[in-house]
C-alpha cells in the first residue's frame, strides 16, 4: 500500500507537465495521472530495496526524492 499526500501528488503532477510542454507533448488529467505517480513509487520502492523497507507509510524524504528525480530525468518519448 503506497501512501502520499494530494501535495506530493500534485507537486509531481506540476514536473510532469512541466516534462511535457518541454517535449511538445500533450498533459494528461491529474486523475490519469495518478496511477503513473503511484507505479513509479512502487518501482522506487523496489529498487530501494524492498526485503528492507516494509513499512505502510512513505517517508517524506523519500517522495521528496522522487520529485526530484522526475524533475530532473523525466523525458516523453513518442
Amino acid at each position: 500500500m503506497l501512501l502520499y499526500t494530494e501535495a506530493q501528488l500534485d507537486k509531481a503532477y506540476r514536473i510532469d507537465c512541466k516534462a511535457r510542454t518541454r517535449s511538445n507533448h500533450a498533459w494528461v488529467l491529474r486523475e490519469t495521472f495518478r496511477p503513473v505517480y503511484e507505479s513509479l513509487l512502487e518501482a522506487f520502492m523496489v529498487a530501494c530495496d524492498e526485503d528492507a523497507f516494509l513499512a505502510d507509510d512513505i517517508p517524506e524524504y523519500l517522495l521528496d526524492s522522487v520529485n526530484d528525480l522526475l524533475e530532473s530525468t523525466i523525458t516523453l518519448d513518442p
